[in-house]
């Protein structure tokens, strides 16, 4: 892990000495021959499909995981297919790597996309946060290292970690500062290139003893995600447009609105690590009515699991559909997207909460009054 310090003890011929090989896994994974069959350590029902991922092994039918992960992520359809057709691509195709790149702003479900994913898939998946990095051999870590944490969290079976996910977020802040060798920013991506072209780096093993292990990273996804504050300028000059979005000419023929990789360069990435990202996924930002949708319908949303737990204690609520209009609104104030939900739901119940617990078993309903998201006094237990 990126925040412990690893100390190898090393013998006379300068290697790390071998002080237990407890936990240290086969060099290759086992092909799975049961009819249930597993993805990185998650078993699968008879509802697979019979595509292969890289070693044999099954995966749910694409249009199925698609439909399961927008139960969960609303107002992000197009994007959802895109980034699991991308993933699916790594996992099906031997010969072609998927480098992903998600921008958008905090709030609109990158992270909760990927972890979704991950889990239905069944596979090891470690978030890193780009700001942790320098270039190797400076104080810091390193790329490496979210190599070990993948490992980690793939509870160290190197075999299940070979088809893993590693997600890198706040890549933008790693865009070129202006300094020559900045060992924080720009050469801390040109570090990444072995990693996401696919090759094989050395790592710790999972005792922290003994020699460095071999670790091939072909069929790993990356995933790299940022807001990018200022791109769409970068973008508007491209397409001819004015600040206001209104073009100041015709735009050229061709001219593409999405993000190309000629914008991220103008950005301040390296050119070398620009072109090795295959797919570019452009978040929507959520405004009023997607706010709404998450707090009804997704199975994330905050709301629906104090009910769940409220019911579990036996207390049953009640409420107008307007609620959801007023806390969605409330939430818009901040600019984080789906984020600012948690706080204002938390705000709503946390009164109720105090009494429920405060007097266990003596109530079986609560009913919210118009305007509790301003005054979470406003309810009635009974």
């Amino acid at each position: 892990m990126t925040n412990k310090m690893r100390v190898y003890d090393k013998g006379k011929n300068g290697k790390h000495r071998k002080k237990s090989k407890k936990n240290i896994r086969p060099a290759k994974p086992k092909v799975k021959t049961k009819d249930k069959k597993e993805v990185g350590g998650g078993s699968q029902d008879d509802k697979t499909s019979n595509k292969n991922v890289k070693g044999g092994d099954k995966i749910p039918e694409l249009k199925e995981l698609e439909r399961d992960v927008l139960k969960y992520i609303i107002g992000q359809d197009d994007q959802v297919r895109q980034i699991i057709t991308s993933i699916y691509r790594t996992l099906v195709f031997p010969s072609i790597k998927s480098n992903i790149l998600i921008i958008g702003n905090s709030g609109t479900g990158k992270t909760a996309t990927i972890k979704q994913i991950a889990q239905m898939l069944g596979l090891p998946c470690t978030i890193e946060d780009a700001t942790k990095y320098t270039q190797e051999g400076y104080y810091g870590a390193d790329v490496t290292d979210m190599v070990f944490n993948l490992i980690e969290n793939a509870d160290n079976d190197i075999a299940r970690a070979w088809n893993g996910i590693i997600v890198i977020d706040e890549i933008d802040k790693k865009a070129n500062s202006g300094d020559q060798h900045d060992v924080a920013g720009v050469e801390v991506l040109k570090s990444l290139l072995k990693i996401i072209e696919g090759t094989t780096v050395m790592v710790p093993p999972p005792d922290y003893m003994g020699d460095l292990i071999p670790f091939d990273t072909h069929n790993l996804v990356i995933i790299f995600m940022g807001a990018f504050p200022g791109l769409e300028r970068i973008r508007d000059l491209r397409l001819n447009k004015n600040s206001m979005g209104f073009a100041r000419t015709e735009i050229k023929q061709g001219g593409s609105t999405k993000y190309i990789k000629q914008d991220l360069v103008k950005y301040g990435l390296p050119e070398e690590f620009v072109g090795r990202i295959d797919t570019i996924v452009e978040m929507n930002n959520l405004g009023y009515q997607e706010l709404v949708q998450i707090l009804k319908q997704s199975k994330l949303s905050i709301f629906r699991r104090y009910q769940v737990e409220l019911k579990r204690l036996g207390l049953t609520l009640e409420y107008d559909d307007e609620l959801f209009a007023e806390i969605a609104k409330a939430s818009l104030v901040v600019d984080t997207g789906a984020r600012e939900l948690s706080n204002t739901v938390n705000h709503v119940f946390e009164k109720i909460i105090y009494e429920v617990l405060s007097n266990p078993e003596k109530y079986k309903k609560c009913r919210l009054l118009p305007g509790i998201v301003q005054d979470n006094s406003k309810f009635e237990l009974t």
